[in-house]
């Protein structure tokens, strides 16, 4: 059922959740197949539980995905259990994300209980229509397209290093310009990259991700820059609904992200309770 914001953006909970699931898919999907199998990068789904792995990585959440446990009857026909048992299986801790707004959230909610996963680290999801950016970005920073042509991009390493993550993890994210209904750029300051992210455009609605930044280009305006570009280019393109998502605002606690998704024009749409596995991961 369609839900509006306080600013009076109306957006459908259930059209988001499939479009994230799509986000998720596509990235594993393209891994190059030597580093699925060297990396234990897998994807399953159990119904419309979707469930994607990597066991190099096994304590990285958003590497780490359930998706889709709060569909009608995906606990009450045994999927949620199914996909909890198969991430555990894999040697990593497994994370899901619940859709409040979904008609299974309370019963993926006691699965997730008894299969011993514990709230931990909600994240917020932001929608916002596509009129024009109204927000200051720097001007300094000069914003790239690219379109899958040029193998040396340094798109992967960009989001690899700017997560904090391995610098082989940058081969999940590398291929992604080059796919259908993605949109990925490049933010350069002094014509040199600094910041990535992502945008899939999934009919009228887009997903903006993949959004990092290296230590030298940071508080320089490059993700504003960036949201600023993918809002143009999702309107040019016929998208109706964007959104994003960042980890929920604990106090005490800065969250450049979450200010910069605000400046540019996203609402607090609702928060997304986060669960991690709270068992030992099979040996």
């Amino acid at each position: 059922m369609p839900r509006t914001t306080n600013g009076g953006t109306e957006f459908d909970p259930a059209a988001l959740e499939r479009t994230e699931a799509r986000f998720w898919r596509e990235i594993w999907d393209a891994v190059p197949p030597a580093v699925a199998v060297a990396k234990g990068v897998r994807r399953v789904e159990f119904g419309p539980v979707q469930a994607t792995v990597t066991a190099a990585a096994a304590e990285q959440r958003f590497l780490n995905l359930i998706l889709g446990a709060a569909s009608a009857d995906a606990a009450a026909e045994g999927f949620v259990e199914e996909a909890i048992d198969w991430v555990r299986d894999q040697g990593v801790r497994g994370f899901a994300l619940l859709d409040p707004n979904l008609p299974g959230a309370e019963a993926a909610e006691r699965a997730l209980d008894r299969a011993g996963y514990a709230r931990e680290h909600d994240w917020m999801r932001f929608v916002r229509d596509p009129h024009p950016p109204r927000f200051k970005f720097s001007g300094e920073v000069e914003i790239v397209e690219l379109d899958g042509s040029d193998e040396d991009a340094p798109f992967g390493s960009i989001a690899a290093l700017g997560f904090g993550l391995p610098g082989w993890v940058a081969s999940l994210f590398a291929p992604l310009p080059g796919l259908p209904d993605w949109r990925c750029y490049l933010a350069l300051i002094d014509g040199e990259p600094q910041a990535c992210a992502a945008m899939l455009i999934d009919g009228e609605i887009a997903e903006l991700g993949v959004a990092a930044t290296l230590e030298g280009g940071r508080r320089r305006g490059c993700q504003l820059a960036l949201l600023a570009r993918r809002i143009e280019d999702a309107a040019a393109a016929g998208v109706h609904t964007l959104f994003v998502e960042t980890g929920a605002r604990v106090p005490g606690r800065p969250s450049t992200s979450y200010g910069n998704i605000l400046r540019a024009g996203f609402e607090e749409a609702y928060l997304l309770p986060g669960y991690a596995d709270a068992r030992p991961a099979a040996d």
